[in-house]
């Protein structure tokens, strides 16, 4: 608590004292973004937005977007078991491969709309732009929490290029990258770009005798831009990416006894697990038989830039493809109960049009239209091999499970229209009102059969036709085999089939939404920008495809479909140039989340979703640059954020919890109601100085920075064992390198305090529901690294 006040006072004595020192003096570089479709200086955009360029990227061994999350106060990142989920003002989107993204990733003007494809690795970029807040009218429908707007680097009208390498000591990780670029003729130019990268691990597995998670990772790009003529430029993109990984950053902990002995030691001492189970605390050695993810993700991209006039004319041609596949030693432990196997494709083809005014005395605007259609696939199983201690653990029904699955399949075909519009309507110098709104027609068709198999596919042996009543009844999964037993008049199955609810199930959903956005901006003087804004944005419903049962709710059907989530936002800020050498921006804000869409534990293996919170988020954002000299600047931000959930009674209570919901319809489930959200820190900060300083001909440069988040829960059902203390991070870099010359050297310091910070926890599955026996498992992030880093150019 005492540090997240010192951080918090320091950081805004800096923005405080800037007024002061900053009449005179050394000038900042501009920040050029693209968050309104122009090319602005980031002091002219009506937002909260934070911008990373490419100096920062590279220098800083920004290889993926978790690594944004030290640069970014109030962006979150984290991976868990089956999924991939990333905050801004603590909002996202949780654990079900079902879920479009709360927060909108979009590069070079395309929408990644799938959780996974934010594993990809970072290459070859301009910038990254992180924007806050509802981002519905020029990114699109589904940016309700904010929008993350990367722009690749462009090919050269001069040739240059680059192979940079770097090397970590502590974790093993080498990364190679180079690029190319320069003109073909008067009329074509190009840019070729790579990087691979190999990590060893920074969590040793007892059980392999491995360190984890061992990622490795290959992306080409490769980009043609043609002038077709004076005023018609084409460019041509096509980026292929390989990211692959073994293991994970996940260790077992909190592991309580019952009878004297833990899930570990039940598993070792009854059961003959491999010893390495019986390790159940955070000390960066975890237990299991292997986990693999290979991901390949493809986009070819045309866009068209026409100069019509005095008006800019663009469209945007884009296929996207992502497939990947996992194993999941989903049962997080040494011991051979279970391993999840998923499977997923994802296709996409979008074309946007879009004109653009030039700046006028009186109105400006942009126009545009978009269509997108998309075909998604998703497989999972849950497999029990014959050596599994659940056919030891379950007795006699347990032989009925020995090799064979629940395979889970699901679709989702998805096609949207959508129309939008955004003016300028520039009363005097001063006061401009800036009008937005999109409207979008979301039409999608899903399904999904789960059935009972042999291990690897196939119809189960006539003497295995019981595991469906089996995995019913332990396990809470309904199947297509179970069904049939039902209809054959089986008691057992009848039973548990009204239960659980079928297991295939078909929905279509055809919705039309509308957007608003109303700001005010006011330009005071030529160094102050204040602004008020108002908007409405909505993320699309769709079907759920984690579901092993119905829930809470009274059908199949009706727990598969969930509803469009909708966010509130009200927003006051300011923009303001100290003199030449500072600037500050602060922004205040109060967003409405309605009908949230959330995913819920089922307490065995699957997660359930639907619509049932409501929440409120309220916040301060500041953030300033100052150069201090011609060679010295600093930069810092922070953020003060309250997240409540204000209608919440539907959760997943934790391992062990009493249940307290107030809603009569869902007795087994707690109550959320004034609590926070995962992942949220009420204070988040950061602080950074870097300096060039020149010695004969020769320069060094060098950068010190800190990032502070205070504490937060780590788990989503609010288990207090997950909870995370506040942390700070400290980075350092120092380079040497002959003044504008062809190479550098740098030495790279990441998290020197070497922090092990939880990301996520939940409970581990099977161990509390058919072991009896709470245990936890958690998810860290990497502790200190070294890096050395060395670049060339010709």
């Amino acid at each position: 608590m005492l540090k997240k006040y010192i951080l918090g006072a320091s950081s805004l004595s800096l923005l405080v004292a800037m007024p002061v020192f900053a009449q005179n003096g050394p000038t900042l570089d501009e920040v050029i973004v693209t968050s309104q479709f122009r090319e602005q200086g980031l002091q002219d955009v009506p937002l909260s937005v934070s911008a990373v360029d490419a100096k920062i990227i590279e220098e800083q061994s920004v290889v993926k977007i978790e690594d944004l999350t030290t640069f970014v106060p109030n962006f979150t990142y984290t991976e868990t078991g089956i999924s991939t989920n990333f905050f801004i003002r603590g909002v996202g989107s949780g654990i079900n491969q079902g879920f479009e993204q709360s927060v909108g990733v979009y590069v070079d003007g395309v929408h990644y709309p799938r959780g996974q494809q934010v594993r990809a690795p970072f290459l070859d970029l301009e910038r990254v732009e992180v924007l806050r807040g509802p981002q519905s009218i020029l990114f699109g429908k589904n940016s309700v929490a904010g929008a993350m707007n990367i722009t690749t680097a462009k090919p050269t009208d001069t040739f240059e290029g680059s192979i940079m390498t770097s090397q970590e000591i502590e974790d093993g990780e080498t990364i190679v990258e180079t690029m190319l670029s320069g003109p073909i003729s008067d009329r074509v130019r190009f840019r070729v770009a790579g990087r691979y990268r190999d990590l060893d691990g920074w969590i040793t597995n007892a059980t392999l005798g491995r360190d984890e998670p061992n990622r490795e990772e290959l992306t080409v790009r490769g980009t043609v831009e043609l002038d077709v003529t004076d005023d018609l430029m084409a460019t041509f993109k096509y980026e292929h990416s390989d990211f692959d990984s073994l293991g994970r950053n996940m260790e077992i902990e909190n592991a309580q006894a019952l009878g004297g002995l833990t899930y570990g030691q039940v598993l070792a001492g009854l059961f003959g697990a491999d010893p390495s189970v019986l390790n159940e605390t955070r000390d960066g050695i975890r237990s299991s038989n292997g986990d693999f993810s290979n991901n390949k993700m493809q986009t070819a991209q045309m866009t068209l830039d026409w100069q019509w006039g005095d008006h800019d004319v663009q469209t945007i041609t884009a296929f996207e493809k992502l497939d990947y596949d996992e194993v999941c030693d989903c049962d997080f432990t040494g011991a051979n109960v279970f391993l999840a196997a998923l499977q997923e494709e994802y296709e996409q083809f979008s074309q946007e049009f879009r004109i653009t005014s030039p700046l006028g005395d009186k109105f400006d605007y942009i126009l545009g239209a978009y269509f997108q259609t998309s075909d998604h696939v998703y497989n999972d199983q849950i497999i029990i091999n014959p050596n599994s201690i659940l056919i030891l653990a379950l007795g006699a029904p347990g032989p009925l499970l020995s090799g064979t699955q629940a395979a889970r399949i699901a679709n989702v075909d998805a096609t949207v229209l959508s129309a939008f519009a955004q003016v300028n309507w520039h009363f005097n110098d001063a006061f401009t009102l800036q009008l937005g709104g999109r409207i979008t027609n979301d039409d999608r068709e899903g399904n999904r059969v789960m059935d009972i198999q042999a291990a690897g596919g196939g119809a189960l042996p006539a003497a295995q036709a019981g595991a469906a009543v089996v995995y019913a009844g332990g396990f809470s999964i309904s199947s297509t085999n179970l069904a049939g037993l039902a209809g054959l008049g089986d008691p057992t199955s009848i039973f548990l089939l009204g239960a659980l609810g079928q297991p295939q199930v078909t929905g279509e959903r055809n919705v039309t939404k509308f957007s608003p956005d109303v700001k005010l901006v006011w330009d005071a003087n030529d160094n102050a920008m204040l602004y008020a804004s108002w908007a409405r944005g909505f993320k699309s419903g769709s079907f759920d495809f984690r579901a092993n049962n119905r829930g809470a709710s009274a059908t199949s059907s009706d727990a598969f479909e969930f509803d469009d989530e909708q966010a509130t936002n009200y927003e006051v800020g300011g923009k303001f140039k100290l003199g030449a050498s500072a600037e500050i921006n602060a922004t205040a804000y109060f967003t409405k989340f309605d009908d949230l869409q959330i995913s819920i534990f089922d307490g065995t293996l699957g997660f359930n979703v639907g619509n049932a919170a409501t929440s409120e988020v309220k916040g301060i954002e500041v953030d300033g640059r100052w150069a201090l000299t011609e060679h010295v600047r600093l930069n810092g931000g922070l953020s003060i954020m309250d997240f409540e959930f204000t209608d919440f009674e539907n959760g997943q209570c934790y391992a062990g919890q009493t249940p307290n919901s107030n809603d009569p319809a869902t007795p087994n489930l707690c109550s959320y109601t004034g609590l926070s959200n995962q992942l949220v820190s009420d204070f988040s900060g950061n602080i950074a100085i870097d300096f060039d300083h020149q010695i004969g001909d020769f320069e060094i440069t060098g950068l010190a920075s800190m990032f502070y988040a205070s504490a937060y829960d780590a788990a989503p059902t609010h288990d207090p064992l997950g909870r995370q203390d506040g942390y700070a991070k400290f980075n350092a870099r120092l380079a040497f390198a002959p003044q504008d010359g062809p190479w550098e050297v740098a030495i790279l310091g990441k998290n020197l305090g070497n922090e092990i910070v939880r990301t996520y926890t939940g409970d581990a599955p099977l161990a509390f529901s058919s072991f009896g026996r709470k245990t936890n498992y958690s998810f860290f992030g990497q502790g200190r690294t070294i890096t050395v880093q060395g670049k060339v150019k010709f």
